[in-house]
């Protein structure tokens, strides 16, 4: 018997298999119906799709520029904004070489070495994005004694809020899995019954709110 090797999937029950397939396809189906992909796939001739490529690839980095530089203050620089063209093709360099050494966090890692290259590129070792102007609106309210709160203060009730949001919308996602359940069933997928689509639904909400729970401490 041949060993399975890290890069090779494991068996996946024919059920489940079946439903990941149906999902997958109707993900293709979507995307096909976006303008992006409309765009291109209208195109005559192969050198109008790497016009639409590079058009689709410009706006991509203009728009990535203009964040590092709007919300993390980087600075705008012609180095920048020349190595953030380069992303796509570091990335699959660089995560090539990662998989050559343990294919485990390759994509983790990558991120971490592209973030730092772009750091130094905009002129700084380290960024933080501007602060949530909500907070400096908190700060102004009052405690029992009439005295503002601060910002600090502030800071931590609005991100005890956002997280009480979080939980909320998890908790209502994995209380609603018939919803879910009918929404998979409705692009088409055979060879399976609703209750193991349901089944597997449970499953992945069930792991989800662990996740939310151990990495965000996410209460539920």
């Amino acid at each position: 018997m041949t060993a399975m090797t890290e890069n090779q999937p494991a068996d996946l029950h024919p059920e489940i298999a079946a439903v990941l397939t149906s999902m997958a396809t109707s993900f293709t189906n979507d995307r096909h119906q976006s303008e992006a992909y409309r765009r291109i796939e209208s195109s005559e001739t192969v050198g109008q799709v790497v016009r639409q490529l590079h058009f689709a690839a410009g706006q991509a980095v203009m728009d990535t520029f203009d964040v590092l530089k709007d919300k993390f203050g980087l600075d705008g620089s012609h180095e920048l904004y020349n190595y953030l063209h380069t992303v796509p093709y570091r990335w699959k360099q660089y995560e090539e070489a990662f998989n050559a050494e343990t294919h485990v966090g390759c994509v983790d890692r990558t991120v971490t070495r592209i973030a730092s290259e772009i750091l130094t590129a905009g002129g700084q070792q380290s960024a933080e994005p501007v602060r949530d102007p909500r907070f400096q609106i908190a700060a102004l309210a009052e405690d029992a004694n009439g005295k503002e709160i601060g910002e600090k203060t502030a800071a931590d009730a609005l991100v005890l809020a956002d997280q009480f949001d979080d939980a909320r919308r998890i908790q209502r996602l994995s209380c609603d899995t018939r919803a879910i359940t009918t929404k998979i069933v409705e692009t088409g997928v055979t060879g399976v019954t609703p209750e193991q689509i349901r089944g597997l639904v449970r499953l992945v909400l069930v792991t989800a709110s662990t996740i939310a729970h151990e990495q965000d401490g996410i209460e539920l």
